[in-house]
């Protein structure tokens, strides 16, 4: 004798469940409900009526749609997993492929379908993501043991105290603590690391890393001799003694037209 205070709950329930089994692409197509919305506008007694003739359908829809509810609870987090390492693609050449794959998963709603195409997918980006990764890890190493040489070797940085380096390399971001950290051992350290450093701002800072070396070596002479000018040399294609000798000559002037003002500094 309770059926009719409990039929606005078990309506409900059933637009919850119709929710959870479908919706936003790359789920299924949300199923229609316009059986329920028939059976909400009538009441009372009429409203069981309409339940009891509809039972086998009720039954059949609650299945299935408990059945595509569970497939998508347990394929959605891979997705979420599969769209943020895709998100870390830009920058990465020869990554299209794997962009194009997500989006047609995307476009044709294939979260739930068979044979899995989402995890293979992970997997793939993952591999591509941990190699760019450690290609931009390798060049980093190579080119800051580059430049710690370069400061090594000049007068002027070996003159300076260690906190007046450490303040140097801190304000162009070549201190230990600044160094991107890199840990690709599985997808949660990739996706930190990622998180951290994206692959543009990476390349970027690899790519920045010599002109900031120079930078520092110029403030370096400009602690130890305040007066000093920092000349930098004219680059020049050299293919003949000739062009070596002209260039030689140009810089040459330049160096002693510079002397005449004050100490010199080149870079």
């Amino acid at each position: 004798d309770e059926e009719l205070s409990v039929m606005a709950q078990f309506i409900q329930k059933l637009y919850e469940l119709a929710d959870k089994a479908g919706g936003e692409a790359p789920k299924p197509e949300r199923p229609a409900t316009s059986f329920i919305d028939d059976i909400k506008l009538s009441s009372g007694n009429e409203q069981l009526l309409a339940v009891y003739n509809m039972k086998d359908e009720l039954i059949k829809a609650i299945e299935s749609w408990s059945v595509l509810s569970e497939k998508i609870n347990n394929r959605w987090p891979e997705w979420l997993i599969l769209k943020r390492l895709v998100g870390h693609l830009n920058g990465i050449e020869d990554a299209d492929v794997l962009r194009t794959q997500a989006e047609q998963i995307e476009k044709h709603r294939l979260l739930i379908e068979d044979p899995d195409a989402i995890t293979p997918l992970i997997k793939n980006t993952e591999q591509k993501l941990r190699d760019e990764i450690n290609r931009l890890n390798g060049e980093y190493q190579k080119k800051y043991r580059n430049g710690m040489e370069y400061l090594l070797s000049d007068e002027n940085w070996k003159k300076l105290e260690p906190d007046q380096r450490e303040a140097l390399l801190q304000k162009y971001y070549l201190n230990d603590s600044a160094k991107p950290k890199v840990n690709v051992e599985d997808t949660r350290r990739i996706l930190e690391t990622l998180d951290s450093t994206p692959i543009v701002m990476f390349s970027d800072r690899v790519a920045a890393m010599p002109g900031r070396f120079e930078k520092i070596a110029a403030e370096a002479a400009e602690l130890i001799e305040p007066a000093a000018q920092i000349i930098k040399v004219p680059p020049r294609t050299l293919k003949t003694s000739k062009d070596i000798d002209s260039w030689l000559k140009e810089v040459e002037g330049k160096l002693k037209s510079a002397l005449e003002k004050g100490p010199v500094v080149i870079q």
